[in-house]
Protein backbone atom coordinates (compact mmCIF):
# COMPACT_ATOMS: atom_id res chain seq x y z
CA UNK A 1 0.00 0.00 0.00
CA UNK A 2 1.41 3.10 -1.51
CA UNK A 3 1.67 6.11 1.78
CA UNK A 4 -1.13 8.57 0.17
CA UNK A 5 -2.93 5.33 0.24
CA UNK A 6 -2.39 4.46 3.63
CA UNK A 7 -2.86 8.04 4.46
CA UNK A 8 -6.27 7.63 3.17
CA UNK A 9 -7.48 5.24 4.61
CA UNK A 10 -6.29 6.45 7.73
CA UNK A 11 -8.82 9.85 7.14
CA UNK A 12 -11.97 7.98 6.19
CA UNK A 13 -11.20 5.99 9.20
CA UNK A 14 -11.09 8.93 11.59
CA UNK A 15 -14.39 10.62 9.78
CA UNK A 16 -16.49 7.49 10.10
CA UNK A 17 -15.33 7.19 13.33
CA UNK A 18 -16.23 11.18 14.24
CA UNK A 19 -19.21 11.13 12.17
CA UNK A 20 -20.78 7.39 13.97
CA UNK A 21 -19.89 8.99 17.55
CA UNK A 22 -22.35 12.12 16.13
CA UNK A 23 -24.63 9.67 15.08
CA UNK A 24 -25.22 7.70 18.41
CA UNK A 25 -25.27 11.03 20.80
CA UNK A 26 -28.41 11.91 18.60
CA UNK A 27 -29.81 8.33 18.36
CA UNK A 28 -29.28 8.59 22.27
CA UNK A 29 -31.10 11.76 22.37
CA UNK A 30 -34.37 10.63 20.69
CA UNK A 31 -34.47 7.51 22.57
CA UNK A 32 -34.42 9.79 25.86
CA UNK A 33 -37.73 11.57 24.27
CA UNK A 34 -39.26 8.23 23.30
CA UNK A 35 -39.07 7.58 27.09
CA UNK A 36 -40.51 11.04 28.25
CA UNK A 37 -43.06 10.12 25.73
CA UNK A 38 -43.73 6.65 27.31
CA UNK A 39 -43.90 7.82 30.78
CA UNK A 40 -46.24 10.45 29.92
CA UNK A 41 -48.46 7.16 28.48
CA UNK A 42 -48.31 5.74 31.72
CA UNK A 43 -49.20 8.17 33.83
CA UNK A 44 -52.48 9.06 30.85
CA UNK A 45 -53.23 5.16 31.22
CA UNK A 46 -54.01 6.12 35.23
CA UNK A 47 -55.35 8.82 34.83
CA UNK A 48 -57.92 7.21 32.71
CA UNK A 49 -58.71 4.36 35.40
CA UNK A 50 -59.20 6.56 37.62
CA UNK A 51 -61.40 8.79 35.45
CA UNK A 52 -58.99 11.79 35.67
CA UNK A 53 -60.13 12.67 31.97
CA UNK A 54 -59.62 16.25 31.99
CA UNK A 55 -55.63 15.18 32.45
CA UNK A 56 -55.93 12.74 29.98
CA UNK A 57 -56.45 15.17 27.51
CA UNK A 58 -53.35 17.19 28.91
CA UNK A 59 -51.35 14.57 28.99
CA UNK A 60 -51.73 13.72 25.01
CA UNK A 61 -51.07 17.25 24.04
CA UNK A 62 -47.62 16.89 26.01
CA UNK A 63 -46.93 13.41 24.57
CA UNK A 64 -48.03 14.54 20.56
CA UNK A 65 -45.78 17.46 21.21
CA UNK A 66 -43.17 14.97 22.21
CA UNK A 67 -43.92 12.69 19.14
CA UNK A 68 -43.80 15.99 16.70
CA UNK A 69 -40.00 16.84 18.17
CA UNK A 70 -38.87 12.88 17.55
CA UNK A 71 -40.01 13.27 13.96
CA UNK A 72 -38.27 16.81 12.98
CA UNK A 73 -35.30 15.19 15.23
CA UNK A 74 -35.55 12.00 13.00
CA UNK A 75 -34.94 14.08 9.63
CA UNK A 76 -32.64 16.38 10.72
CA UNK A 77 -30.36 13.09 11.70
CA UNK A 78 -31.73 10.98 8.85
CA UNK A 79 -29.94 14.17 6.41
CA UNK A 80 -27.14 14.40 8.68
CA UNK A 81 -26.68 10.37 7.94
CA UNK A 82 -26.98 11.01 4.10
CA UNK A 83 -24.59 13.79 3.83
CA UNK A 84 -22.12 12.18 5.92
CA UNK A 85 -22.48 8.44 4.31
CA UNK A 86 -19.26 7.91 2.21
CA UNK A 87 -17.18 8.05 5.33
CA UNK A 88 -20.56 5.68 7.14
CA UNK A 89 -20.40 1.88 6.65
CA UNK A 90 -23.50 1.08 8.36
CA UNK A 91 -25.11 4.67 7.01
CA UNK A 92 -28.37 2.25 6.24
CA UNK A 93 -28.70 0.26 9.24
CA UNK A 94 -28.21 3.75 11.03
CA UNK A 95 -31.36 5.14 9.27
CA UNK A 96 -33.03 2.02 9.50
CA UNK A 97 -32.58 2.82 13.35
CA UNK A 98 -34.23 5.98 13.13
CA UNK A 99 -36.96 4.82 11.52
CA UNK A 100 -37.86 2.23 14.12
CA UNK A 101 -37.55 4.92 16.73
CA UNK A 102 -39.46 6.99 14.95
CA UNK A 103 -41.97 4.19 14.31
CA UNK A 104 -42.08 3.13 18.02
CA UNK A 105 -42.91 7.19 18.81
CA UNK A 106 -45.78 6.86 15.94
CA UNK A 107 -47.14 3.80 18.28
CA UNK A 108 -46.63 5.83 21.68
CA UNK A 109 -48.95 8.81 20.39
CA UNK A 110 -51.60 6.51 18.61
CA UNK A 111 -51.76 4.66 22.36
CA UNK A 112 -52.28 8.08 23.58
CA UNK A 113 -54.68 9.37 21.32
CA UNK A 114 -57.22 6.17 21.74
CA UNK A 115 -56.73 7.21 25.72
CA UNK A 116 -58.10 10.27 24.90
CA UNK A 117 -60.83 8.76 22.70
CA UNK A 118 -61.95 6.83 25.25
CA UNK A 119 -62.26 9.82 27.80
CA UNK A 120 -64.60 11.40 25.55
CA UNK A 121 -66.90 8.36 25.90
CA UNK A 122 -67.28 9.09 29.64
CA UNK A 123 -66.39 7.05 32.77
CA UNK A 124 -64.08 4.24 31.88
CA UNK A 125 -63.94 1.08 33.72
CA UNK A 126 -60.98 -0.27 33.76
CA UNK A 127 -60.53 -3.61 35.93
CA UNK A 128 -57.72 -3.53 38.20
CA UNK A 129 -56.65 -6.42 35.88
CA UNK A 130 -56.40 -4.57 32.80
CA UNK A 131 -54.58 -1.94 33.95
CA UNK A 132 -51.74 -4.28 35.55
CA UNK A 133 -51.46 -5.82 32.12
CA UNK A 134 -51.52 -2.24 30.53
CA UNK A 135 -48.50 -0.67 33.14
CA UNK A 136 -46.41 -4.21 32.66
CA UNK A 137 -46.26 -3.47 28.64
CA UNK A 138 -45.43 0.50 29.10
CA UNK A 139 -42.79 -0.36 31.25
CA UNK A 140 -41.64 -3.21 29.74
CA UNK A 141 -41.19 -1.01 26.81
CA UNK A 142 -39.04 1.55 28.76
CA UNK A 143 -36.70 -0.86 29.62
CA UNK A 144 -36.46 -2.13 26.14
CA UNK A 145 -35.62 1.98 25.48
CA UNK A 146 -33.35 1.91 28.56
CA UNK A 147 -31.18 -1.31 27.01
CA UNK A 148 -31.46 0.13 23.84
CA UNK A 149 -29.76 3.69 25.11
CA UNK A 150 -27.10 0.87 26.79
CA UNK A 151 -26.26 -0.62 23.46
CA UNK A 152 -25.34 2.30 22.19
CA UNK A 153 -23.47 3.12 25.01
CA UNK A 154 -21.43 -0.15 24.80
CA UNK A 155 -21.80 -0.61 20.51
CA UNK A 156 -18.07 0.93 19.96
CA UNK A 157 -16.20 0.17 23.39
CA UNK A 158 -17.67 -3.57 24.69
CA UNK A 159 -19.80 -5.51 21.35
CA UNK A 160 -19.69 -9.05 22.82
CA UNK A 161 -21.81 -7.33 25.98
CA UNK A 162 -24.20 -5.64 23.16
CA UNK A 163 -25.66 -9.05 22.09
CA UNK A 164 -25.87 -10.07 25.97
CA UNK A 165 -28.29 -6.97 26.35
CA UNK A 166 -30.15 -7.85 23.34
CA UNK A 167 -30.75 -11.41 24.28
CA UNK A 168 -32.40 -9.22 27.22
CA UNK A 169 -34.58 -7.13 25.00
CA UNK A 170 -35.91 -10.73 23.15
CA UNK A 171 -36.59 -11.54 26.50
CA UNK A 172 -38.19 -8.44 27.39
CA UNK A 173 -40.52 -8.45 24.04
CA UNK A 174 -41.61 -11.25 24.35
CA UNK A 175 -43.28 -11.10 27.98
CA UNK A 176 -45.11 -8.09 26.29
CA UNK A 177 -46.27 -10.28 24.15
CA UNK A 178 -47.68 -12.53 26.97
CA UNK A 179 -49.14 -9.04 28.46
CA UNK A 180 -50.59 -8.24 25.30
CA UNK A 181 -52.63 -11.66 24.66
CA UNK A 182 -54.06 -11.60 28.36
CA UNK A 183 -55.29 -8.18 28.02
CA UNK A 184 -56.99 -8.98 24.85
CA UNK A 185 -58.99 -11.57 26.94
CA UNK A 186 -59.30 -9.47 29.69
CA UNK A 187 -60.76 -6.62 27.23
CA UNK A 188 -62.82 -9.11 25.56
CA UNK A 189 -64.44 -11.25 28.61
CA UNK A 190 -65.37 -7.86 30.29
CA UNK A 191 -68.80 -6.86 30.49
CA UNK A 192 -67.84 -2.98 31.60
CA UNK A 193 -66.77 -1.84 27.53
CA UNK A 194 -69.87 -1.29 25.05
CA UNK A 195 -68.80 -2.12 21.12
CA UNK A 196 -66.60 1.05 20.55
CA UNK A 197 -64.89 0.97 23.74
CA UNK A 198 -64.03 -2.33 23.35
CA UNK A 199 -62.58 -1.79 19.85
CA UNK A 200 -60.56 1.54 20.99
CA UNK A 201 -59.25 -0.95 23.79
CA UNK A 202 -58.27 -3.49 21.75
CA UNK A 203 -56.39 -0.96 19.68
CA UNK A 204 -54.54 1.27 22.38
CA UNK A 205 -53.42 -2.63 23.52
CA UNK A 206 -52.42 -3.27 19.73
CA UNK A 207 -50.35 -0.20 19.52
CA UNK A 208 -48.55 -0.58 23.00
CA UNK A 209 -47.31 -4.14 21.16
CA UNK A 210 -46.42 -2.68 17.66
CA UNK A 211 -44.32 -0.24 19.82
CA UNK A 212 -42.62 -3.16 21.17
CA UNK A 213 -41.90 -5.20 18.20
CA UNK A 214 -40.19 -1.83 16.50
CA UNK A 215 -37.99 -1.67 19.72
CA UNK A 216 -36.71 -5.04 19.04
CA UNK A 217 -35.97 -4.38 15.45
CA UNK A 218 -33.85 -1.63 16.75
CA UNK A 219 -31.96 -3.64 18.92
CA UNK A 220 -31.39 -6.36 16.12
CA UNK A 221 -29.94 -3.54 14.09
CA UNK A 222 -27.36 -2.77 16.71
CA UNK A 223 -26.69 -6.36 16.90
CA UNK A 224 -25.81 -6.35 13.68
CA UNK A 225 -23.40 -3.25 13.96
CA UNK A 226 -21.92 -4.89 16.89
CA UNK A 227 -20.97 -8.11 14.90
CA UNK A 228 -19.28 -6.35 13.04
CA UNK A 229 -16.69 -5.51 15.76
CA UNK A 230 -16.30 -8.72 17.81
Amino acid sequence: MSEESLRLELSIGRNESIAESNIVERVKGLIRDVVREFKEVLSQVKDLSEDKLELVKVRHERIRSIKNSIENNSIILVEYIVRVSPALIHKDIYISIVNGILKSAESCEATSYRALALSTKGSVKVSDMLYALLESMIKNSITMLEELDNMLTLISVNPKRVGEIYNNIVKTEDSTDDFYRHALVEVVKSKEFDAGSLILMKELIDKLEDAADHLKDIGTNLKYISLHRL
